[in-house]
Order: C-alpha cells, then sequence, then structure tokens
C-alpha cells in the first residue's frame, strides 16, 4: 500500500473515496449541516447534495456512525464518506485509527482502490503526526483479508493500493510517523497470519523458519534449539509436553542489539504451541479448530521484533518462543507425572491441558539468568481469561507496578485494552498440595491469576516482571473496527509501543 502527503482541494482528488472524520455538532448551525470548510468545494459542485443528504439522513457525527454518498461523477471522487467521531474534545488516537479501519472497510464494499483523507483540524489536542502514523497502520489493518487458502477468485476483496494524505506539503516528520504506523501494522499482520494458518502447516519447525527469516532480513541475531539441545539444557517442561507429538519442538530465540550503547535490555517471551489438543487430557471437540492460536503469544513477539528491527530502539531486546505441540498419544505426558523445569524445581502433572506454563516455565527460567531490566511474557494461558473482562481486554499480572503502569500505558497507546488483575499470593496454596514442589493446576476458580502466580515461580525475584494473558483478545469471532474475523495480532502494538518509549523516564 502507498500512502502520499500532498497539499490540494478535496474537490480536485481524483480517486474513488474521499474520507474524513466528522465531528458531532461542530458543524451544524441551527440544527442544519454546515459542512467543513474542506467539504464545501465539493458540495458547491454537487449543487448543495451533500449538505442537504447530511441534513435529510439527520447525520450529526455521533461515534462510530458514518455517512456515505455517491457523486454521480459530479466532482472527481466517486465517494465521499464522513465518519462520526464523536465530540471534538472526546476523540483520542485510537479513534482516529478505528476511523482509518472504517475507510478500509468502506472502500472494499465500493471496490475502491485509491482514497483521500483530510485529517480536519477540530482536535487540536492529537498532533497531525500521530494522525498520519494511527491512520496508516488502521488502514493497513482494517484492509488484512486472510485468503491464502480461497481458491475462488470471486472470493478475493478490492483492497486499497493508493493513500493520499490532504495536508500541507510533507516533511521528514510526517514520513516517518507514515512509515511507523506501515511497520507496524505489518507486522501485526504478520502475527495474524502466523495465528490464521493451521496447525498441520505452522508446526514448531515451521514457525522457527519463519524466525530466521524476519531475523535475516531485519539483521537480527536467530538460534533455534532442537529436542537434543533441549536436553542437554535439561528444559523438562519442553521435552514432557512434546512427548505426544509426532512434531519436534523448538525453542526459538531472537536478539536485536542497538549500534549505540544499550540502555537496558528487555526479555519478550511468547508461548508458541503451535496446536493444543490438550494432550491425554483431551479437550472437547467443540472449538478445538480455534486451538492453532495457542501460539498467539509466540506470534505477537515475533511480530514486534520484526517491528523492532526496523524501527531501532536504543535498548537491548532478546525474544524467547518455546514452539511445541500438546498432542495425544501413547507416549503423551500423563496425569500424576512429575517433571523436572529448567530452574530445578519439580512439578506435578495434574492436567496436560495446563501445558503452556510448563513451557514458558523453561523459558522464563533462562529468561532470568540474562539478568535484564524486566521480563514480559505472553501467553493464551486460561480459558478464564475471557471471563474477567471479556474478549476485547488483555489481562496484565505482574511483580512490578512501575513495569505494569508501563505496559497499560502503551496498551492505551497502541489501542489494544488491557486490565490489571491482583497478584493473590495465598492462592498459592493451591499449587503445593502435591508430591512436588508444585502441581501445574491450582484449586481457585481465579485461573488467570492462578497461572501467573505459577510463572512467578520461574522468574527471579529481583527482576521486573509481567505476565499477559492474551487468551480472550488474540481471536475473534465477529469483526473489529480493525479485525476481521480471526487471529488479532494482538499485543504487537503494544510491545513496540513499550520497548519504543522505555528509556524515558528511567
Amino acid at each position: 500500500m502507498q500512502f502520499h502527503v500532498k497539499e490540494g482541494q478535496c474537490e480536485s482528488m481524483k480517486v474513488d473515496l474521499i474520507a474524513m472524520p466528522y465531528f458531532e455538532m461542530t458543524h451544524r448551525i441551527k440544527g442544519k449541516a454546515s459542512l467543513p470548510r474542506a467539504l464545501r468545494g465539493i458540495d458547491s459542485k454537487m449543487h448543495g447534495e451533500l449538505s442537504k443528504q447530511i441534513s435529510s439522513e439527520d447525520f450529526k457525527g455521533e461515534k462510530n456512525t458514518s455517512f456515505l454518498i455517491f457523486t454521480a461523477g459530479l466532482v472527481e471522487a466517486r465517494y465521499i464518506l464522513l465518519f462520526g467521531m464523536g465530540a471534538a474534545g472526546d476523540a483520542e488516537l485510537n479513534s482516529y485509527r478505528e476511523f482509518a479501519g472504517n475507510v478500509a472497510s468502506v472502500a472494499a464494499s465500493i471496490k475502491a482502490k485509491s482514497a483521500a483523507i483530510h485529517l480536519g483540524k477540530e482536535n487540536k489536542d492529537i498532533i497531525s503526526e500521530s494522525k498520519l502514523r494511527v491512520i496508516s497502520e488502521g488502514i493497513i489493518l482494517g484492509s488484512y483479508d486472510f485468503k491464502k487458502y480461497k481458491t475462488d477468485d470471486t472470493s478475493k476483496v478490492t483492497r486499497i493500493e493508493k493513500v493520499t494524505y490532504i495536508y500541507d506539503k510533507g516533511d521528514a516528520k510526517t514520513d516517518a510517523a507514515i512509515d511507523s504506523g506501515k511497520i507496524v501494522a505489518e507486522a501485526k499482520c504478520f502475527a495474524r497470519d502466523l495465528v490464521n494458518s493451521p496447525g498441520s502447516d505452522l508446526t514448531p519447525k515451521v514457525l522457527a523458519s519463519y524466525a530466521k527469516r524476519i531475523s535475516a532480513k531485519g539483521k537480527l541475531a536467530c538460534s533455534v534449539w532442537n529436542m537434543t539441545k533441549l536436553k542437554t539444557e535439561k528444559m523438562g517442561g519442553m521435552i514432557a509436553v512434546t512427548k505426544g507429538s509426532a512434531e519436534p519442538p523448538a525453542f526459538i530465540k531472537i536478539v536485536y542489539k542497538p549500534k549505540s550503547r544499550a540502555k537496558g535490555h528487555i526479555v519478550l517471551v511468547g508461548k508458541g504451541i503451535t496446536f493444543d489438543a490438550g494432550g491425554i487430557s483431551l479437550k472437547p471437540p467443540r472449538g478445538m479448530e480455534k486451538m492453532k492460536n495457542d501460539m498467539a503469544g509466540g506470534a505477537a513477539v515475533m511480530g514486534a521484533m520484526q517491528a523492532i528491527s526496523y524501527l531501532k530502539p536504543n535498548v537491548e531486546v532478546t525474544a524467547l518462543i518455546p514452539a511445541a505441540e500438546n498432542m495425544p498419544d501413547g507416549k503423551a505426558l500423563k496425569p500424576g507425572d512429575v517433571i523436572k523445569i529448567k530452574n530445578g524445581k519439580t512439578v506435578e502433572i495434574i492436567s496436560t491441558d495446563a501445558e503452556g506454563r510448563l513451557v514458558l516455565a523453561d523459558a522464563l527460567s533462562i529468561a532470568s539468568k540474562m539478568k535484564p531490566n524486566a521480563i514480559v511474557d505472553l501467553a493464551t494461558l486460561t480459558g478464564g481469561a475471557v471471563y474477567c473482562c471479556g474478549e476485547l481486554y488483555s489481562l496484565v499480572v505482574g511483580s512490578d507496578q512501575k513495569l505494569i503502569d508501563r505496559l497499560i500505558k502503551s496498551s492505551k497507546h497502541a489501542g489494544e485494552p488491557m486490565w490489571q488483575l491482583p497478584f493473590v499470593e495465598e492462592y498459592k496454596k493451591g499449587y503445593t498440595s502435591g508430591i512436588a514442589d508444585l502441581n501445574n493446576s491450582g484449586k481457585s476458580r481465579a485461573q488467570t491469576i492462578l497461572g501467573a502466580i505459577f510463572l512467578n515461580e520461574f522468574v527471579d525475584e529481583k527482576i521486573p516482571w509481567a505476565h499477559l494473558d492474551i487468551a480472550a483478545s488474540a481471536w475473534t469471532d465477529e469483526p473489529l473496527p480493525t479485525s476481521p474475523k480471526g487471529g488479532t495480532g494482538v499485543m504487537v502494538s503494544t510491545l513496540v509501543d513499550f520497548v519504543m518509549n522505555w528509556s524515558r523516564n528511567l
């Protein structure tokens, strides 16, 4: 997708679609529509039809409403789209991202290949470079379409190929803002592709090949440990989980180092279970096809590393992705078995379907040995996550409030809602009642908190740590403003924002 910034008037733009954010009541006088200055030339050439229809349809610019009009050849553009933003003072940066997602959706419905966007000047609290960044991001995300496995050409949707921002003359700042939005959006789409791919195609070995590919392109260091290396390193969690699968595991490590002296070191850990049948503790058949998304944490980390390689922050970032399948087999891990994790702690297996925490335990043990400034892990860990805040929120639990606050702030910038849950020490009792140091399944109903309590046992207490449970937000069954049904690529944008702003206020 190509983006351009140019001066000009809306009425002279020869494009399929002109789109503009429209603020509630700002453009109404005595109850009638009073068009923003940018659209008055179009209205004049359309003999007042634009303002007439806005009034007759009683379009007021209320949040998440839209108005589309066919110009019938009276101006160069085929269609005009106004998207309701609510009151000007209430619009947040994410409102512009959702505006852009709506533009992409409407463009697809009218088979538009080109669009011009007038940013408007109502909300001066949000600088124009930021608008350019999130709108560029939103259009790419809103245009995402996973059609790899469709053989019918009629299923292919026309997508925007060229976007022109009607604005002052572009400069280095505007170009950088647009590029940043593109980089993050493309990384998020990459993560979506991984999540949407069938488990038979996206095995641990294939996931590792993608890691090598993005690392080579982005000049990152990448290494992959096979089963032999896992045994040498005593990675008991990964070895146990993968016993029931014909597919070998892969422990993926990706490293970004800035050219100048790094202002800190962050380790990102992403769960990479490429398919989760539950092992011997078999999952119910209904909905099991979605268990290809159990590597969404690993996909988010990999997508973030792709973006980081281009944006080049001044902090070192290491990504660890324990990739494996969890399948039932005669050789599979059994309930009642006892395994030993990398850091030496033993775990009694209560449920083989609580496998994600086992592979993460190994990865967190290794992360802790690196002595970084912070560790953040991401996982589709618990089915209970959806009952906390529904499908739109990711959940965060951790040992360091400052780190959690930073992640929540970044999630707001990224338009990826996050909610903090308490770390309840008393719930740990449910993990220590068996024959080993820990059980892999606690007794409280607070599943998401319990998952974090288990993982905390494998993190050095001196290192700030946060756990993100994305089980609810990694997949959507209903289209969202910037995401169709399927994998959402959630937390890619949050992680990138978090890393890029790490050195501020240290």
